[in-house]
C-alpha cells in the first residue's frame, strides 16, 4: 500500500512539473503575435550560434554569462552586434523610442566605449518587458532586469549585476534566454548604431 501511495505521489508530481513547464512556454507567446514569436525563436537560435562560435570551449549557458560579462566590460568588437535578422527584429512592435540629449549622447558613448551612438534611444517597450517578466520566476535576475529596463536607463554593469542573479540552470527556460538576446544584444545593437527599419523588404 505504501509503495502504491509513493508511486501515485511521484506520478502526480511529474505531471505537475510537466504542466508548469508547458504552461510557462506557451503563455510566453501571448506577449507577441504568433508570427512574431517565430521570429523571436529564430533570433535566439541565431544568437546562440554566435556565442558558440565566440566561446567554443564552454557550454551554451555559460556562454550567455561570458557574453554578458564581456558586454559589461566593453570587450566585444563592434562587428559582434550585427546579424542577418537585425532589420526584421527592429521592425517588430516590441521597441520604444526616445530622444537623447547631447549630454546623454556623450555620456553613453563613454559608457559603451563607442565613437557614435544612435541619437534615438531604443528600448524594449514597457508592455512587452513586463509581459515577458511575468513569464519567468519573479525572483530571477531576468525578471528584475526587464522591470527595471522598462522604466530606467540601466548601465551595462548594473544590468550584469541583475542578470547574474539568474543561474545557468535557469537559462534552460526559453524566456530567460530571450530576455538576454533582446534586452542586451539587440537593445545594444540598436543604440550603438542606426538601424533603418523602412528598408526592410516585405
Amino acid at each position: 500500500m505504501k509503495k502504491l501511495i509513493l508511486i501515485l505521489f511521484f506520478g502526480l508530481s511529474a505531471c505537475k512539473t510537466g504542466f508548469d513547464y508547458t504552461s510557462t512556454y506557451s503563455t510566453s507567446k501571448e506577449c507577441v503575435e504568433k508570427e512574431q514569436m517565430k521570429t523571436l525563436e529564430k533570433t535566439v537560435e541565431l544568437f546562440e550560434s554566435k556565442i558558440e562560435n565566440q566561446y567554443p570551449e564552454i557550454s551554451r549557458e555559460a556562454a550567455y554569462f561570458k557574453f554578458i560579462s564581456d558586454w559589461a566590460n566593453n570587450e566585444l568588437p563592434m562587428n559582434f552586434f550585427k546579424d542577418s535578422l537585425e532589420l526584421k527584429i527592429r521592425s517588430l512592435n516590441i521597441w520604444a523610442e526616445s530622444n537623447r540629449s547631447e549630454k546623454e549622447l556623450n555620456m553613453e558613448k563613454k559608457l559603451y566605449n563607442v565613437d557614435t551612438m544612435n541619437p534615438i534611444r531604443v528600448k524594449l517597450n514597457p508592455d512587452f518587458s513586463v509581459c515577458l517578466a511575468n513569464k519567468v520566476d519573479w525572483m530571477l535576475g531576468t525578471s528584475s532586469f526587464l522591470r527595471a529596463n522598462s522604466k530606467y536607463r540601466i548601465s551595462p554593469k548594473l544590468a550584469k549585476k541583475q542578470l547574474y542573479k539568474t543561474s545557468e540552470y535557469d537559462l534552460k527556460i526559453f524566456e530567460n534566454r530571450l530576455t538576454i538576446v533582446l534586452g542586451v544584444y539587440y537593445q545594444t545593437m540598436f543604440n550603438i548604431k542606426t538601424t533603418v527599419v523602412n528598408t526592410l523588404e516585405n
